[in-house]
């Protein structure tokens, strides 16, 4: 167990022994808010309204302080009655005192996870907290990121380094990750006079998906299976620079495993996210969001970036709640069945979001790819596509 849990499991039961003390009456006050927390973050659902729409967060905010005022208020009639129980009935008041005000810390420390997280010395610990998981899973309904007003760092394809060691990560031995490693590629592109690495995973037939700002003005593109031995060639066989999706062909790969898609992904499934960030194969504990058009954030800053569009406007987009880095572009997120739930293309580290390709826009491009196309060339301008663009791509 990390500290992190430790500390957080402390925090809760300090504030239930606490509110032991206080009583049901005395403790309602302080439970408003946090009930106010939760009703408000359900409401936008209620009202058919999406999260990661700017009107969830003004009907979710007033929602809160809403409720909070209005248990509060009630608090203020209930209190009095509270205070002449009998002393026999003193351990059932003292009882819900704690189970009121620990439930407030634990709604508090889930609130106050993303501010901690913004800190890289504790944001790991954060993310893989088993404690904060399991309120994310209850209290977060969709699981969206907030509005940004600088560019998103993008998880765009590192310089390969030689040489250097790949990392064999805990979560490795996860009888399912294990299983999905052996799908997972390391992809190689040479352009521009240089060489770049990006994330892939083996959809099966030979096919690899992986990010079209991987392989754009790619000269040549190879894949190494599991990130190591012999640099097998690929071809490109799609682009599609709206969405960052590439597919390639690796001739040598046809009898490879590949991953299932899974069908409609459930927003909270828990899952991993794998690929080559930095170089290092690395597996992460994340969960997924939703799938939206319309994720409100400005242009990104992506260094491979030749006919690719940086724009989010009427993108099809799924977000996952779990950190990446430069080099995981591509990589699958797998749910606990070994499913791929959606595929890399993005990170904002700073909100502790991931951004992906949908299952959809995949399935559609397998259905589709054909022979060998070509890639923009090495300086060409990023694309800006319209809305009816944007839209024919994500429905064709």
């Amino acid at each position: 167990m990390l500290v992190i849990d430790l500390i957080v499991g402390g925090v809760v039961v300090a504030a239930a022994i606490y509110g032991w003390i206080l009583g049901l009456g005395r403790a309602l006050p302080v439970a408003g808010f946090a009930a106010g927390v939760v009703l408000g973050s359900r409401l936008p659902l209620l009202l058919g309204t999406d999260l990661d729409s700017a009107s969830a967060l003004l009907i979710a905010l007033p929602a809160a302080l809403i409720a909070g005022g209005i248990i509060g208020a009630l608090a203020e009639r209930l209190a009095p009655s509270a205070a002449r129980l009998g002393r026999h009935l003193r351990p059932v008041d003292g009882f819900a005192g704690a189970l009121l005000i620990g439930a407030s810390a634990a709604v508090a420390a889930w609130a106050f996870a993303p501010a901690v997280s913004q800190s890289s010395s504790v944001r790991d610990d954060v993310q893989r907290s088993e404690v904060l998981e399991r309120f994310n899973a209850v209290l977060t309904p969709a699981g969206l990121p907030p509005r940004r007003t600088s560019p998103p760092a993008v998880s765009q394809s590192a310089e390969r380094r030689p040489g250097r060691a790949v990392r064999r990560p805990r979560l490795l031995a996860v009888p399912v990750v294990k299983k999905a490693d052996r799908s997972l590629v390391k992809v190689v592109t040479t352009r521009c006079g240089a060489g770049y690495q990006g994330s892939g995973w083996i959809a099966g037939n030979g096919i690899v998906v992986t990010n079209a700002h991987v392989v754009t003005a790619a000269k040549k593109a190879f894949v190494m299976k599991e990130g190591k031995g012999r640099s097998l060639p690929a071809t490109v066989v799609w682009f599609d620079g709206i969405h960052d999706l590439a597919l390639l062909r690796v001739p040598l790969l046809r009898g490879a495993p590949g991953l299932p898609l899974a069908d409609t992904p459930r927003p909270q499934t828990p899952g991993f996210t794998l690929g080559y960030p930095n170089g290092r194969k690395t597996i992460r504990r994340a969960r997924v969001g939703g799938t939206t058009t319309n994720l409100h954030l400005p242009r990104m800053t992506l260094g491979n970036k030749a006919g690719v569009s940086l724009t989010m406007d009427e993108r099809l987009v799924t977000v996952i709640r779990g950190i990446n880095a430069p080099g995981g572009s591509g990589g699958p997120m797998i749910d606990r069945r070994g499913r791929v739930l959606a595929t890399v293309f993005a990170g904002i580290p700073e909100s502790g979001f991931t951004l992906a390709v949908p299952n959809r826009i995949v399935r559609s491009a397998m259905r589709r790819a054909g022979g060998r196309v070509e890639v923009p060339a090495c300086g060409a301008r990023p694309i800006t596509p319209t809305t009816r663009e944007s839209i024919a791509a994500r429905d064709a």
